[in-house]
C-alpha cells in the first residue's frame, strides 16, 4: 500500500482498539513508556520529527497503529500509475479500499493531518466516499485538512465536489482545524455557519463560491494568518472583506477578481498575479513586501493604482507582460509612496515604445525614500535606440537615499542612457551602480545575423558615466 505517514504502516493484530499494553514493575525489558496511556504516547509521538518516531518502534511494536500523526492519500502513488490514467475505473476502485482499510484503522484515534490527492473525474463515485473520509477528519479532531482535488480540464468548474458543512458540528472538532486545503470543490456554507474559529491557513484553489458566502466565512476566521485565493469562481468576482483580519499576514491571489479589499493591519506579505485590477490595502499600514505581476496594462495607470492601494509598502516588485507606456509625465501626481525602500521593475518594451523609455522610468518621482533600485529591460529593439526625450525633460528630482542601482537589460537606447545619467546627477548618497547587457532573467532576444553590439553598448556606458560618477560610488559594467 502507497500511503506516506510519519508513523510506521504495518498491520496489527489488535483491530480498533488501543493495544493493551502488560508491562510490569519488575519487567527490566518494558521501557517505562509502556506504561503511560496510548493517547499520552500519540501526543510526545506527534511532537517528534520523521526519523525520530520511526526510531521509536524498537520501544514497543504495539505503537504502530496507536499514532499517525499524518496520513496522505495520493491516488498516482497508490495505484502506481500516471495521472492521466486514473479516470479508470479499477483504479479508483483500489484508491477507495486503501484508504477506507487505512482509516477504518485509525478509528477513533487522533490523526494530526490527513491529505487526500485524487483527479475528480468520477464524481458519484467518489463523492460519497470523501464525504466519509470528511467525517473521518472530523471526528478524529483532525487539526490539518487537506482535499487536493483535479478537474478532467484545466479551469473546468463543472461538477465540483460538494463540500460537506453538514457533518461540521461547531464545537471541538471543528475548533481543531488550524490549517485547510480545498481544491476543486464548491462551497455554500449554511446560513448559521460561522467559519473556523481557529484556522491560521487557508488554501482555495479552483473553488466556486458565492462572494457573500466567502467573505462570510473569512469574516469569521479571525485568527488567519495565511491565504492564498487561486483561480476561484465568484458570482461577481468582487472580494471585499471589510470585518478586520488583524492577525493575517500573508495574502496571495491569483486569478480571481476584478477589485481587491482587504482589512488587514498587520499583512506583512502581499503577492497578485492576474488581470490589471483595483486593489486597496490601505488599512494594511505595515506591508513589508509585495509582489504584482498584471497580465496588461498602461505603466502610468498602474502606478497611480498602487499608489491608491499600497501606499505603505516598503519593497515593491512589480512586473507587467504586456505593458504599454503613455508619453505623460504625471507632474500632477502628488501621490508618494512614503515608505518604499526597495523597488524591482521588470520592464518589457514593446517597439513601438522604444521612445517612451523615459516616461515609463517617471515612476521612480513617487518614490522619495527609495534606497535600493532594480530595473530589469527586456526589448530586442532597445539596441542603441536613438529616440526619446532627454533628461532634462524628466525635470529636477532628488533621491537622497538612493544608495543601490542594478539595471539589466542594457541596451544603450536613449531612454536607458538618459535615465542613468539622471539617476547619478541627483543621487548624493549612491555608492553602487551594476549594468549589465545580460537580462534578469536571462534570455536571448537578439535576432541580428552579427550578434548584439555588445562591444558599442559597452562603450557608450563607460563613456557616458565615467566622468561624472563620484570616485566613491563602486561602478560595475557587465555582458
Amino acid at each position: 500500500m502507497m500511503m506516506t505517514t510519519t508513523s510506521t504502516s504495518r498491520p496489527s493484530s489488535h483491530h480498533d482498539d488501543h493495544p493493551k499494553l502488560k508491562p510490569t514493575n519488575n519487567s527490566p525489558s518494558a521501557p517505562f513508556c509502556c506504561h503511560l496511556h496510548p493517547d499520552i504516547l500519540y501526543r510526545i509521538a506527534s511532537k517528534l520529527p520523521p526519523k525520530e518516531f520511526a526510531r521509536t518502534s524498537i520501544l514497543s511494536s504495539d505503537w504502530t497503529w496507536s499514532a499517525c500523526p499524518r496520513l496522505t492519500f495520493d491516488a498516482a502513488a497508490i495505484c502506481k500509475c500516471p495521472r492521466e490514467d486514473l479516470h479508470l475505473h479499477g483504479h479508483f476502485q483500489r484508491y477507495i479500499y486503501e484508504v477506507n482499510g487505512v482509516l477504518q484503522k485509525h478509528h477513533n484515534k487522533l490523526v494530526e493531518t490527513l491529505e487526500v490527492k485524487v483527479d475528480f473525474v468520477d464524481s458519484r463515485l467518489l463523492a460519497r466516499h470523501i464525504d466519509t473520509w470528511v467525517q473521518f477528519a472530523v471526528s478524529s479532531k483532525t487539526k490539518n485538512l487537506t482535499l487536493d482535488l483535479n478537474p478532467k480540464r484545466f479551469f473546468d468548474y463543472d461538477d465540483l465536489y460538494v463540500f460537506p458543512f453538514q457533518l461540521l458540528d461547531q464545537g471541538r472538532s471543528i475548533s481543531r482545524l488550524q490549517h485547510m486545503q480545498l481544491s476543486f470543490v464548491s462551497l455554500n456554507p449554511p446560513s448559521q455557519f460561522k467559519g473556523f474559529p481557529n484556522l491560521r491557513k487557508l488554501h482555495l484553489k479552483t473553488v466556486k463560491v458565492n462572494r457573500k458566502d466567502l467573505e462570510n466565512v473569512l469574516s469569521h476566521c479571525s485568527t488567519l494568518e495565511w491565504l492564498f485565493i487561486d483561480r476561484c469562481r465568484l458570482d461577481d468576482e468582487l472580494i471585499i472583506v471589510d470585518s478586520p483580519l488583524p492577525r493575517l499576514l500573508y495574502l496571495r491571489v491569483h486569478f480571481c477578481f476584478t477589485k481587491i479589499k482587504f482589512n488587514a493591519v498587520n499583512l506583512a506579505t502581499f503577492e497578485y498575479d492576474g488581470d490589471f485590477i483595483p486593489i486597496d490595502l490601505v488599512q494594511s499600514s505595515k506591508l513589508q513586501s509585495a509582489n504584482i505581476r498584471f497580465m496588461t496594462a498602461t505603466i502610468q495607470h498602474a502606478l497611480i493604482s498602487l499608489l491608491n492601494g499600497l501606499p505603505s509598502v516598503q519593497s515593491l516588485t512589480l512586473q507587467i507582460r504586456l505593458q504599454y507606456i503613455q508619453k505623460q509625465w504625471l507632474w500632477d501626481n502628488p501621490l508618494k509612496f512614503t515608505n518604499l525602500k526597495h523597488l524591482q521593475w521588470f520592464i518589457f518594451v514593446l517597439p513601438k515604445d522604444v521612445d517612451k523609455v523615459l516616461y515609463s522610468l517617471a515612476f521612480l518621482r513617487a518614490t522619495p525614500f527609495i534606497e535600493k533600485l532594480e530595473v530589469h529591460f527586456t526589448g530586442c529593439d532597445l539596441w542603441l535606440a536613438e529616440a526619446g526625450p532627454c533628461r532634462k525633460d524628466l525635470g529636477q528630482c532628488k533621491y537622497v537615499h538612493l544608495k543601490h542601482i542594478w539595471i539589466s537589460g542594457f541596451r544603450a537606447a536613449r531612454g536607458q542612457l538618459e535615465f542613468l545619467l539622471h539617476v547619478i546627477e541627483n543621487a548624493p548618497a549612491l555608492e553602487t551602480l551594476l549594468v549589465e547587457i545580460g537580462q534578469y532573467p536571462p534570455f536571448n532576444d537578439w535576432y541580428g545575423d552579427d550578434g548584439p553590439p555588445i562591444k558599442e553598448a559597452m562603450e557608450i556606458a563607460r563613456t557616458c558615466m565615467r566622468p561624472i560618477l563620484p570616485q566613491i560610488v563602486t561602478f560595475d559594467f557587465k555582458e
